[in-house]
């Protein structure tokens, strides 16, 4: 996709691409600080451009997001992207895992550790889902903590790895009967980590 030239149509086109620019000059004004010269060479900056953009001020980024003529040649590496996808789908993280273990009450620890969520859209997401619960989950049966453990370690054995995937906590929660907190919880006090 070229933005090289007046863009038709919608304000919202023109807005998206001005954000995309100033992204692509905030990370090239920080690749120079960094000293990443390999990194501009390969976006296509000289010389020329880099002192431009050493000369850039906060004031000047909000002009370039408005202006309705842009700089930009996108292509995708097809096969680099296919096995992005492949990898993010491969590891059992993907947004589909993170909103089951939402509408399941994960704790915001386990969410933070996944999928790297932050508060503020733990909280949205609970919200969006409408998922409320208040305090702490209950603490298992002596029964139900040795039960428990040995549906962990036979995932994982079973798996051939070390770490619980989205899928294992949710299934051994839903086998188990136990909260998917108390199963997190208990988890983490084995020293089990996750993926």
């Amino acid at each position: 996709m070229r933005w090289d030239r007046p863009l038709p149509g919608a304000r919202s086109v023109v807005d998206k691409a001005g954000d995309f620019v100033v992204a692509l000059v905030i990370y090239a004004m920080r690749c120079i600080e960094d000293g990443e010269t390999e990194a501009l060479t390969r976006m296509g900056f000289g010389p020329a451009e880099v002192e431009s953009l050493t000369g850039l001020r906060f004031g000047d980024l909000k002009r370039i997001q408005r202006l309705k003529n842009h700089c930009l040649d996108i292509r995708v590496d097809r096969v680099a992207f296919g096995e992005m996808i492949r990898r993010i789908r491969d590891d059992g993280l993907s947004t589909e895992w993170e909103h089951a273990l939402i509408r399941a009450d994960a704790p915001f620890d386990m969410m933070r550790r996944l999928f790297g969520t932050t508060s503020r859209a733990y909280t949205k997401l609970r919200q969006l889902f409408g998922v409320s619960s208040v305090g702490r989950p209950r603490e298992p049966t002596e029964a139900e903590a040795l039960a428990l453990w040995k549906m962990i370690e036979h995932r994982m054995r079973e798996a051939h790895r070390e770490v619980l995937l989205p899928a294992d906590y949710l299934s051994i929660s839903r086998e188990s009967a136990i909260p998917l907190r108390t199963v997190w919880r208990e988890s983490k006090r084995g020293g089990r980590d996750v993926a």
